[in-house]
């Protein structure tokens, strides 16, 4: 919300300089903001209240049972997915990593859930992307609004559905294979490399869902008394969860809308659920598929963008710049309003201060760890515990949580194997930053037609 501050009585008739919610006369009047102002007051406010939403959760920085079981199996997880996409000499081991910390759950019924639609969603995607790369990856009129439009429908379609990380990870996956398949040029090397990143995942969720599948069986035993109850206990129990299992998968049990490094983290240590209701809509079915198609447009626009700067600059960090467009505007069903500006932007910048604090501390340790195994698997363990610790606080910064996880991940975790060289790491987070703008640019523009407002002269 604006206030005018006192000095507009200097001017009569004048518009007053711009003052946001206990912050100081910045001296901007709103004819200079124009239809930009409800945009920039969106991004100062949030930039605020992220900022306190850290300051509050470091500040009460306390170890409960839970978040410390949590914390546990996600770096389990984490370091198995590592270990075993090493021992396949498999090339992207950062995206198996990465696997393995978001598709982790409380329960084992969820994470097997969610490594499902995330299997599901890679090999649809992969094969999507490897197509259209190669079909139109010579053809910039046609690549760039390809990708566009693709982006901006699986965006529509993420928007409130019960498969919402499926679509999700289509998209991601068929954008980064797309983008390297018009590189790659042939079908033969895009096949490749798409079948890898199917195996990276897999390799992922089945680190995750074992972990898992440990801590939970861990938990079953702890709680049957053997003497008194027997294996019959202990296999009515399996049998339970089993037939829950299958029920979940089967589609009895409807998943809440989640997304990858994307929906909003609730504050229990379950962070993103899998399993529970369907989507909760707040808004009428008009307005509802107002902002959906909203969303979509400026994500395709994005996209567009993006994949026309690929063939510019040519930089490989930019695959990463068009998953961080999907990420930021995918938004849970519950969280959408008329003006979806303010949720997109939340999620912008917490992904922004996340990925920058990871940056900066990783960059800082690589040259001091020298790419020694050892050393390099316990900061990335330390790395992800602080992380989950952080993503499932209950002062508003678990989303810069979860984006300081994964952009960890990335910066620790290089494509073949340990390294001390900060390079790839730092292509990855500029194109994350470079996401960030692009999107902030499309909304900027769109915000005075989109929401209803009318640009001003």
């Amino acid at each position: 919300m604006t206030t005018r501050c006192a000095c507009s009585s200097a001017r009569p008739g004048a518009r007053s300089p711009i003052r946001w919610r206990g912050s100081p006369c910045i001296g901007w009047s709103g004819a200079e903001l124009g239809w930009a102002e409800p945009f920039v007051a969106h991004a100062v406010e949030v930039s605020r209240d992220a900022a306190l939403a850290l300051a509050r959760e470091l500040a009460a920085w306390r170890a409960s049972r839970e978040r410390v079981a949590f914390a546990a199996k996600v770096t389990c997880s984490v370091a198995l997915a590592v270990l075993a996409a090493h021992a396949l000499h498999l090339s992207n081991t950062w995206w198996a990593a990465i696997t393995g910390y978001t598709v982790m759950q409380s329960s084992l019924a969820g994470s097997v859930l969610r490594g499902f639609h995330r299997v599901l969603g890679t090999v649809l995607g992969a094969l999507v992307g490897a197509l259209a790369g190669t079909w139109t990856g010579g053809l910039p009129w046609l690549f760039v609004p390809v990708l566009g439009v693709f982006g901006g429908a699986c965006v529509y379609r993420a928007i409130g559905s019960q498969a919402s990380y499926a679509w999700i990870l289509g998209a991601i996956t068929a954008l980064m294979v797309a983008f390297q398949a018009h590189i790659l040029v042939t079908m033969k090397a895009s096949a490749a490399f798409a079948a890898l990143r199917v195996i990276e995942v897999i390799v992922g969720t089945l680190a995750c869902v074992a972990v898992s599948a440990m801590f939970h069986l861990g938990g079953v035993h702890r709680g049957i008394k053997w003497r008194e109850q027997g294996w019959g206990v202990s296999w009515a129990v399996h049998r339970a969860w089993l037939a829950r299992v299958a029920q979940a998968v089967r589609g009895k049990f409807r998943p809440a809308p989640a997304a990858e490094e994307t929906a909003a983290p609730s504050p229990s240590p379950a962070a993103p659920s899998a399993l529970g209701s369907a989507p909760v809509v707040t808004l009428d079915p008009p307005s509802f598929q107002a902002a959906r198609k909203r969303l979509a447009m400026q994500a395709g626009v994005s996209v567009a963008i993006l994949a026309a700067l690929a063939y510019v600059l040519d930089l490989p960090g930019f695959a990463q710049a068009m998953v961080t467009t999907i990420a930021v505007v995918a938004l849970p069903a519950a969280s959408i309003a008329d003006d979806t500006t303010r949720p997109v932007l939340e999620k912008m910048i917490q992904r922004f201060v996340g990925c920058l604090l990871a940056g900066v501390i990783a960059v800082a340790l690589l040259p001091l760890l020298r790419g020694e195994t050892i050393p390099c698997m316990i900061a990335l363990v330390l790395g992800v515990w602080a992380g989950c610790h952080l993503q499932t606080g209950k002062e508003g910064a678990s989303y810069v949580g979860r984006q300081f996880t994964i952009a960890f991940i990335m910066v620790f975790v290089q494509d073949h194997h340990w390294s001390a060289d900060p390079k790839p790491a730092l292509l990855r987070l500029a194109g994350i930053l470079t996401g960030i703008v692009v999107i902030s640019g499309v909304m900027l523009a769109t915000a005075g037609r989109v929401d209803g407002a009318t640009p001003r002269t």
